[in-house]
């Protein structure tokens, strides 16, 4: 049996910061004082299904290679259902001693905070802290991402040494997404991943950069929820790598003007494995590509066209990637164990073409701004 999989990662910068008081809650329902509603926490599920609200189109995932990480008979459905878009996405918390959750939205749904709220064509970015539950240090690999449909990306960093930049905020980079769903696909992870992780120290602050837009006609709120599940630390032998390669961001576009940012290159370290990629680039984008370069050997290892619904494509020994055509602007990329050298190049570029008429630049303005980035993960190598 194979399942359709489809992961879900974005990346960003803000463009103001709202700093408020975090509290440990649990995602509810929506009566409550007005306010905010901006956690880390823990929880508890009702007995049930999995729940996997998200998943790729640019992938397959075999389902018969293991287990996933979430525990038999656990359910994240909260039975949201309020006036506002997006209820289903709602997740609830991993148990508490399997997880925690990061939740940035209203806690009371009748009477949400105006900080919430998006008016028709209102587009904003904006920073929220919270404080990680966990007391002690700890790792984590699964991740899930549920979204209201405002919600363009989130990106979370954790720890005092992120720096806020115009490309995004950064540091230790925990979680990116662009889309509700799961990293890896439905929470199976491939046997050569099985001691990946990623750190968190603990009660850490995190903070948590949400793009969101509202390009209908009536008002919607914005609303994420972020799942971190543990992964037991003696069993952690390949610390995660965050890439974050933004290219040039002193590139103008002028009005009707049809062109090519990049190509774009790092290189490689030293030797390792990509474990996911996803091209960051917004409406005027017609296409980003991205080859592994080495020596004389281009191996096109993504292919993306559609900047609405990006897709975020896992390497690893039990995915399937389409495969790309760019010819046809067929989506898609390498599939299996995407290895890499030292002396390898990344190489990346992106079709734009300006449909706007101002000058695009690099601002995280989904219309009126471009942005052509790499976000990925590896292990045991950076590209620079």
């Amino acid at each position: 049996m194979i399942r359709q999989s489809r992961a879900n990662i974005e990346t960003s910068s803000f463009l103001s910061a709202l700093i408020l008081v975090a509290t440990l809650v649990a995602c509810s329902g929506g009566s409550g004082a007005r306010g905010a509603s901006n956690s880390a926490s823990s929880g508890s599920g009702s007995s049930g299904s999995s729940a996997s609200a998200g998943s790729s189109t640019g992938s397959t995932t075999d389902p018969t290679s293991g287990g996933s990480v979430v525990p038999a008979g656990w359910n994240g459905d909260c039975g949201l259902h309020t006036q506002w878009a997006g209820d289903d996405r709602c997740i609830l918390p991993p148990p508490p001693d399997k997880g925690f959750q990061v939740h940035v939205g209203p806690s009371d749904y009748a009477n949400p905070d105006s900080t919430y709220v998006m008016q028709p064509g209102v587009e904003r970015t904006d920073s929220f802290k919270v404080v990680s539950p966990n007391p002690e240090d700890r790792y984590f690999y699964f991740r899930q991402y549920r979204m209201r449909p405002t919600a363009h990306h989130l990106i979370l960093t954790a720890g005092a040494a992120s720096t806020s930049t115009v490309a995004g905020t950064l540091g230790h980079r925990i979680a990116t997404a662009n889309k509700s769903g799961d990293s890896p696909v439905n929470g199976i992870i491939a046997a050569e991943n099985a001691g990946v992780g990623s750190p968190i120290g603990a009660n850490s602050s995190i903070d948590v950069s949400l793009h969101a837009i509202n390009p209908g006609s009536v008002p919607q709120i914005r609303e994420i929820w972020v799942n971190f599940w543990y992964k037991d630390t003696k069993t952690v032998t390949d610390p995660a790598t965050p890439w974050f390669n933004v290219g040039d961001p002193t590139f103008s576009v002028a009005p009707g003007q049809d062109t090519v940012l990049g190509p774009y290159t790092c290189s490689v370290a030293s030797p390792g494995r990509l474990l996911w990629l996803y091209g960051h680039r917004h409406a005027n984008n017609v296409s980003f590509l991205v080859t592994r370069v080495r020596g004389s050997q281009r191996d096109l290892v993504y292919a993306g066209y559609r900047w609405d619904e990006p897709i975020t494509l896992q390497y690893d020994s039990i995915t399937q990637n389409m495969a790309a055509d760019p010819s046809q602007d067929i989506e898609g990329g390498w599939s299996g164990i995407l290895d890499l050298q030292a002396g390898d190049k990344i190489e990346w570029s992106c079709h734009v073409i300006n449909h706007q008429s101002s000058t695009l630049r690099f601002t995280n303005q989904t219309y009126l701004g471009e942005m052509c980035i790499v976000d990925a993960e590896a292990v045991g190598t950076n590209c620079q």
